[in-house]
């Protein structure tokens, strides 16, 4: 290699490694500012979908048994206390739909009824699956009325839930999530 082939080499060498730093050196000023808005995204979440509860614990043992049961999108719960009281339970999946992955928040009470639904996340296709987020969806009698005795599904399906037009699949994927919730605070209810 002659001198100019590895003075260009040199030159291309020092300009990645000080990209690099510079990329290292925001994701480490970044990172903590982003799981802390993520931590109070959830938090938000919770209350949201169990309103009444004051605290929120994570119970592994239960979600392990959920799980088992056939709530394998579910990847963590967590008991809502008012005071000393257990008064519900919220869960949340991790559903594939059309194109992302859909993060549910489903609150249910002690009693058995659905308190809140929320979608966390979600990458859905613009101006279809992503409206499954929108209040016209998520809010709808159907879903925010279930109980544990019901087992839902989307109208197509011959359910109650009125699905997204042109968005079955991310539909399908927040009933799912929905059942999936409810079946485990069924277990829940048994337990207490």
């Amino acid at each position: 290699m002659d001198k100019q082939g590895f003075r260009l080499v040199l030159v291309l060498t020092i300009i990645c490694i000080i990209a690099g730093a510079v990329l290292a050196f925001v994701n480490s000023v970044t990172e903590p500012k982003i799981k802390a808005q993520e931590a109070l995204a959830m938090k938000k979440a919770l209350q949201e979908t169990l309103p009444e509860a004051s605290e929120f614990q994570p119970d592994e043992s239960l979600l392990k048994e959920a799980q088992q049961a056939g709530g394998t999108d579910l990847s963590e719960l967590f008991i809502g206390f008012k005071g000393e009281e257990k008064i519900g339970v919220v869960l949340i999946a991790d559903l594939r739909g059309y194109s992302s992955v859909i993060r549910l928040v489903t609150g249910v009470s002690r009693d058995g009824r659905v308190m809140g639904v929320k979608v966390l996340s979600q990458s859905e296709t613009p101006g279809l699956g992503n409206k499954i987020s929108e209040k016209e969806f998520i809010e709808q009698p159907a879903l925010q009325q279930a109980t544990i005795e019901e087992q839902l599904s989307v109208i197509k399906d011959g359910g109650s839930v009125q699905a997204v037009t042109g968005a079955t699949i991310s539909s399908r994927a927040v009933v799912k999530g929905v059942n999936q919730s409810l079946a485990a605070a069924r277990l829940f209810m048994q337990k207490d």
